[in-house]
């Protein structure tokens, strides 16, 4: 009786766990969905209530929402942003801190010897703060001048 109980106990908990991480990153991927129909309609509104304390960094949301609204049909030219959506762990500045994050990685065509660094788009994602919410504000890399 007790062996059934104790069974029962470690499936219970590991549904539980297992539920838990799915709703996670149903979560992550709603969230992100957001993020691009923000960025498609140039919504500065919606793009702001999805990064966390985006109001301390007004330049830095502006600035990356106009490159990344002027880029989108290039960057979405494959229509794979809200399907191609591949949620990875890391750490933050220490190793207890896990994050989550999406990473989008795009070379330009026309620099077939590999000159210019690959624009990076990096969705950074932290529990504590809910997975509504991206939480770097800084989501560009390698922008500048990227699209020349």
């Amino acid at each position: 009786m007790i062996k059934t109980i104790s069974i029962f106990l470690i499936l219970f908990l590991f549904v539980g766990c297992v539920s838990q991480d799915q709703k996670d990153k149903d979560q992550i991927k709603e969230t992100v969905a957001k993020y691009w129909d923000a960025v498609k309609n140039n919504d500065i509104q919606a793009y702001n209530n999805l990064i966390y304390d985006a109001e301390n960094y007004p330049g830095v949301t502006v600035g990356d929402l106009n490159f990344l609204y002027n880029h989108y049909n290039m960057i979405n030219s494959k229509g794979m942003l809200q399907k191609d959506i591949k949620i990875k762990d890391t750490v933050g500045l220490s190793p207890n801190i896990k994050m989550k994050y999406i990473q989008y990685v795009y070379k330009k065509e026309s620099d077939a010897n590999s000159l210019r660094k690959p624009l990076k788009i990096t969705l950074l994602f932290y529990k504590p703060i809910g997975y509504n919410k991206i939480y770097n504000p800084v989501i560009l890399e390698n922008h500048i001048g990227w699209e020349k």
